[in-house]
């Protein structure tokens, strides 16, 4: 345990601002803050070890959270190396605390029980995609082109948005990250960008949750088997949950479903109720347990969740099961083949490129890596 936590804010106006600190009599003067913060002005290591004046901080930045800085002080004989990810995960979970419930952030609590908030999942960085500025119109790009040079990506990402001020490398990075696409340079030409997985988000059945409710909970088995039911198909004339239908219009119900899908699975919190929620029923207290969540932030989740239809109360046995399973799958984008075939005819796709791109993606899909 750490001799010692902050968490500090920066306002160009007012400079640090310590918003949480555990023990409350501890202090951190302006000059180690300052240092503490400059560290990570260089690289992309979210996590730092300093030694400062024959004491050693630990300071962790992330880019989800600009402006916020968790410092800690450690104590001698504590031995970091080991630790790096635990301090890393209380550090995340600290900093998304503060963005949505500060008063109840118990830094003593998070510290003495080592809670963390996991590392994004595969899911996380799919949907992130479409929260990341530029990026979601770079995906839209690239389904209509299959692969582009970057170069060429970032003329048209300027003439989009109407600006010059476009760092191609972060807009691709949520992509890159998500293995949505892969970025190489070709026979020492051009940097290019490859589509090798297109992203599908809907809602899923509850199968695992509503298979344990009819072993473990027959006594709620039939009302919970009746809401999924009325979901995906409902007596007629009512039409069932549908995620296939082909789609033109962008603001059609089922494309803003999919936003929906997009965003809960986005929200670390959603999240977390979400993913605790797919094996099972459980009750807030058995959540906020097993998550280590606060029980007030889990019953805010499940009142999202179940005015988006994704769960249901029930409550005579104060129990919260999925209704559906909001899902984000990948798959090839085998419909690209055609346009790749008629840029190469028309010249407006150099050979070397595609021929490379149809290489990766027999690699990304074939029987031995899918």
């Amino acid at each position: 345990m750490p001799e010692a936590v902050f968490i500090v804010q920066y306002d160009d106006y007012q400079g640090f601002l310590v918003k949480k600190r555990h023990p409350s009599t501890s202090r951190l003067d302006e000059e180690t803050l300052n240092l503490l913060h400059v560290a990570h002005e260089e690289g992309d290591e979210e996590l730092r070890l300093h030694d400062l004046d024959n004491r050693r901080y630990v300071s962790f930045k992330s880019r989800e959270y600009p402006g916020w800085l968790v410092g800690y002080v450690l104590r001698e004989e504590t031995d970091f190396g080991p630790n790096r990810e635990l301090y890393r995960g209380m550090s995340r979970l600290m900093l998304a605390l503060m963005q949505v419930s500060p008063e109840g952030v118990d830094l003593n609590s998070i510290i003495r029980h080592e809670r963390t908030l996991p590392e994004l999942t595969k899911e996380q960085r799919l949907a992130k995609i479409y929260f990341t500025p530029s990026s979601a119109l770079l995906l839209e790009r690239l389904q209509e082109q299959g692969v582009e040079s970057a170069r060429a990506l970032n003329l048209w990402l300027s003439n989009q948005v109407q600006t010059d001020n476009i760092n191609i490398k972060e807009v691709v990075r949520p992509l890159l990250e998500s293995g949505v696409v892969h970025v190489e340079i070709i026979e020492g030409k051009a940097e290019m960008v490859f589509l090798l997985r297109d992203i599908f988000g809907y809602r899923a059945p509850p199968v695992e949750s509503l298979l344990n409710a009819k072993a473990y909970m027959p006594h709620i088995s039939d009302t919970y088997e009746g809401y999924v039911k009325d979901f995906f198909s409902p007596a007629p004339p009512a039409k069932g949950y549908n995620p296939t239908i082909p789609i033109d219009e962008p603001d059609s119900p089922i494309m803003e479903d999919r936003e929906r899908v997009f965003e809960v699975i986005h929200d670390n919190f959603n999240y977390i109720v979400l993913e605790s929620l797919r094996d099972r029923p459980k009750s807030t207290n058995m959540i906020s347990e097993e998550t280590a969540l606060p029980k007030d932030i889990v019953s805010d989740v499940l009142g999202t969740l179940e005015s988006e239809r994704i769960a249901v109360h029930f409550e005579d046995e104060k129990m919260w099961a999925l209704v559906t399973d909001p899902t984000i799958k990948t798959f090839m984008p085998e419909y690209i083949l055609p346009t790749i075939a008629r840029r190469v005819s028309e010249k407006k796709l150099d050979r070397d490129a595609a021929r490379r791109y149809l290489q990766l993606l027999m690699e990304t899909w074939s029987e031995k890596n899918d």
